[in-house]
């Protein structure tokens, strides 16, 4: 199975990849770790990334694109794309990339959520400074204040406040419109309401699963 989930940030696409990746057996494609990793280890494309990221600029779509292409590749079972494409363009790519691989998408999800509950969300959303864990402030209990899987501290992301991230809110949904409209057209776009429980959306994207007998 080949999967895309799209949604805005806060949408749940995270807690829907742990929870698919282990029923489904799909390895986790998640771009921004791509870059971030290829530029800890100072790969050449990864200095390349980090001269935008000293600029202030976005990381060209050609490196991204050469990332998840390498990881493509390097991965032959299935997988789920998060935070991948961005773009019409990205996604046009994507499709090149796996139709040289003899492979195609199966399924894109998109995760609709209302940005008041999206807000709501994230304005309660911790990180674990070490292996970048997200947990929620009221699913943490009173005593606990440090990750669960490696015990290290929180921080609260600075972008995590209600007016910033209504500005992502608003340049996701600039940029995904036109990807909506083409996977639309190809017949593999499955609109999903995101505000149901994290079980109730995992049984659904199964069925779908089964349905188009992936």
């Amino acid at each position: 199975m080949h999967l895309v989930l799209l949604g805005a940030p806060g949408a749940g696409k995270g807690t829907q990849v742990e929870r698919l990746k282990g029923k489904l057996g799909l390895v986790h494609i998640v771009a921004g770790d791509l870059l971030r990793k290829a530029v800890k280890e100072r790969t050449l494309l990864g200095q390349k990334a980090e001269n935008f990221i000293k600029q202030g600029r976005l990381v060209s779509d050609d490196i991204v694109l050469e990332l998840v292409e390498d990881k493509i590749r390097e991965e032959k079972k299935g997988f789920i794309l998060d935070g991948f494409p961005r773009n019409l363009f990205q996604a046009k790519k994507l499709d090149e990339i796996l139709h040289g691989e003899n492979r195609r998408l199966d399924l894109v999800i998109n995760l609709e959520v209302k940005e008041s509950t999206i807000i709501e969300r994230l304005s309660r959303r911790l990180v674990c400074s070490s292996c970048g864990r997200i947990y929620n402030k009221e699913n943490l209990g009173d005593f606990s204040s440090t990750c669960r899987v490696c015990g290290a501290s929180f921080f609260q992301r600075d972008d995590d406040n209600p007016e910033a991230i209504r500005e992502r809110i608003r340049t996701y949904l600039k940029h995904t419109h036109p990807l909506i409209s083409y996977y639309r057209k190809k017949k593999i776009l499955y609109n999903i309401e995101g505000e149901q429980s994290p079980e109730e959306i995992t049984q659904k994207i199964l069925i779908l699963g089964k349905k188009e007998k992936i």
